[in-house]
């Protein structure tokens, strides 16, 4: 006889199989695309085994959106209250946003075309909120480096967002393009945002030149 606990596990897994199926229709044909008939072919289940773990198709996607932003939320929060260094702590932050991306590409994939799409179903409201959850977090990092006197307080809104943009620049290229993440990725982003892109002989020419021009 099959324990509770076991059963509970078995139950869990059924769900997380149906939702990675989703994930992987709801990317490549679009929510509204895609039926309840194709999720439970493509997972082997049946129609009621789908309304047992999610009620129906939005909860399904509710779903696919609520949880894994709350964990890449918690994940960040983790981060930003155990780094004391800002800039590592911006480098980690990152870090954890490409590492989401690359364990599960069909969602984000899936998050990435709700995000960029028409939300107008209600069950989209969630990433919106769950979105804007995530970038304060990037907003946060900034002012450390802010408060560090890293960068210009007036500059903190721009910097997250600075940094925001090439976190979605770079996600698209990996979910799309095939390109992977670098290693040494989160670290290279951070250098160039905050030192900017020129050599060290280009930005000591500038100086001069600034110098003889005064």
């Amino acid at each position: 006889m099959e324990s509770g606990s076991a059963t509970e596990a078995s139950a869990s897994e059924v769900a997380r199989h149906i939702a990675r199926c989703a994930a992987r229709l709801f990317a490549t044909q679009g929510y509204d695309g895609t039926p309840v008939s194709a999720i439970v072919e493509a997972a082997g289940v049946t129609k009621p085994t789908l309304y047992y773990h999610f009620g129906s198709k939005e909860g399904l996607a509710l779903s696919l959106l609520s949880r894994p932003i709350a964990e890449l939320e918690e994940r960040s929060r983790a981060i930003l209250d155990a780094e004391t260094d800002p800039i590592r702590g911006l480098e980690r932050l990152i870090a954890e946003n490409f590492a989401f991306s690359r364990d599960d590409p069909d969602l984000t994939r899936f998050l990435f075309a709700v995000g960029f799409g028409r939300p107008e179903a209600s069950w989209a409201n969630e990433l919106n909120r769950g979105g804007e959850r995530c970038t304060a977090m990037f907003v946060e990092a900034a002012s450390r480096l802010a408060r560090g006197g890293i960068i210009a307080p007036e500059s903190i809104e721009s910097c997250a967002r600075s940094i925001w943009g090439q976190v979605v620049i770079w996600t698209m290229n990996f979910l799309y393009h095939g390109q992977e993440f670098e290693p040494d990725l989160p670290t290279r982003l951070v250098a160039e945002l905050l030192w900017g892109f020129a050599t060290p002989e280009a930005r000591l020419h500038r100086k001069k030149e600034h110098r003889h021009a005064r």
